[in-house]
């Protein structure tokens, strides 16, 4: 325990930072492809680390925490430089107080002076920003653009923490995207966490921005990762932050470990998957086959004997083909919850589902569609929907049978 440490001037007139590493791990490529720069301070009469908490507290204006960062950055490269000259491929991720950023400070250019004289291309250098931490709007957009057109890549940290500013996601258009700690711990065993990392990391391949994911501390929040599209992972069930940049031990084992793991989970996920909508089919186009040949007025109760005959069904209604529900909708009463009555209700006759997801494939001309897993809005729980056109014999038209099919194995990654 610190029983007493140097002040902050002399840390910064000193220069009492190290730099630690702790690695970004690509699964799929089997390789570290970046290294964040974390900074300590240390006791030089003790050898006493000072943890990060200790060390950054004590900046608590404008001018000492500038001068802090910037002891941080030049420590970091400094410390970067050799691996960067044995190895091209490695990028480095360092923190930019984005506090510091404004009109005074943004035209200094010191970054892209440290890495010109630390002989560090800066197609390698990822600046991290926690935008919540910025007041000054136009200086950080300054920044963004005038790093980015020298080649820097800018990541935006801490995403989904707290009260972030997602807006700030399309002003940055960051190339990474680092998602917080508090949405990574038990993704594996929270739906809507997962929901989440799910809705960032789909919006991130859109936009062609990478996500990180921090913070990850068991195989198995690794795997869920993995298995939801995630790519690249920091944090102690890898390493922790270490000062040298030699490999880990263990951690190429861990790596080989989770990519086996997870080629076997893809394909066993695959074949369950496949087996899992076979039977599915086969249930909707047996009721397709009885209801083609069922008068109209019988429908109702046909729908009724399928729900108790297919315990996978939640719920069974019936459209034209201009999307217009003939009946009212047809639900197993006990998976209805009810208190989501006010949020959730099963469609009546003649209500519209002319834009819904399951009709508008049919309207192009598909005979069958399936939609992914989405909440319905009949019941409010993880479904998915199967519409089939039926040739309705009885009436002479043709009709569509919509099922609504449980799907509650897929809220969590366990």
């Amino acid at each position: 325990m610190l029983t007493s440490m140097p002040t902050l001037q002399e840390i910064v007139d000193k220069k009492l930072i190290l730099t630690h590493f702790q690695p970004q791990v690509s699964l799929k490529r089997k390789a570290v492809i970046g290294l964040e720069a974390l900074s300590r301070g240390f006791d030089p009469e003790t050898g006493d680390i000072i943890p990060p908490n200790l060390l950054f507290e004590q900046a608590n204006d404008g001018a000492s925490r500038l001068a802090l960062d910037r002891v941080c950055r030049t420590k970091a490269m400094e410390s970067f430089a050799a691996l960067h000259r044995r190895d091209k491929t490695v990028m480095l991720s360092m923190n930019i107080d984005a506090s510091c950023i404004n009109s005074l400070t943004r035209g200094s250019n010191h970054l892209l002076k440290l890495v010109e004289r630390c002989g560090i291309s800066p197609n390698n250098v990822i600046i991290e920003i926690i935008e919540s931490r910025c007041s000054d709007v136009d200086a950080l957009m300054e920044f963004v653009r005038f790093y980015r057109k020298k080649d820097f890549l800018i990541a935006l940290d801490d995403v989904g923490a707290g009260y972030s500013n997602l807006d700030r996601i399309p002003l940055i258009k960051p190339d990474v995207i680092k998602l917080d700690r508090s949405l990574i711990s038990g993704v594996n065993r929270h739906f809507h966490k997962l929901e989440v990392v799910r809705s960032f990391t789909q919006m991130s391949n859109r936009i062609g921005s990478l996500v990180v994911a921090e913070g990850v501390e068991t195989s198995s929040e690794a795997m869920c990762l993995l298995e939801n599209g995630i790519d690249v992972f920091q944090g102690f069930y890898f390493a922790r932050p270490a000062p040298g940049l030699d490999a880990v031990p263990g951690m190429s084992e861990k790596v080989d470990a989770l990519a086996d793991q997870h080629r076997l989970n893809r394909t066993r996920r695959i074949a369950e998957e496949k087996r899992l909508f076979s039977r599915l089919d086969l249930i909707v186009l047996t009721m397709c086959q009885i209801l083609a040949d069922t008068p109209s007025r019988g429908i109702r109760h046909a729908l009724s004997k399928f729900m108790v005959t297919y315990p996978n069904v939640e719920c069974l209604y019936v459209l034209d083909m201009k999307g217009r529900q003939m009946t009212d909708t047809v639900c197993n009463p006990e998976r209805l919850k009810e208190s989501k009555r006010f949020l959730y209700e099963p469609a009546s006759m003649g209500a519209d589902h002319s834009l819904k997801e399951y009709y508008l494939p049919i309207q192009a001309g598909l005979e069958k569609f399936t939609t992914p897993p989405y909440i319905s809005l009949a019941s409010g729980n993880l479904c998915t929907t199967i519409a089939h056109v039926v040739y309705h014999r009885a009436s002479g038209r043709h009709i569509i049978l919509c099922a609504d099919l449980t799907r509650e194995e897929d809220k969590t990654c366990s």
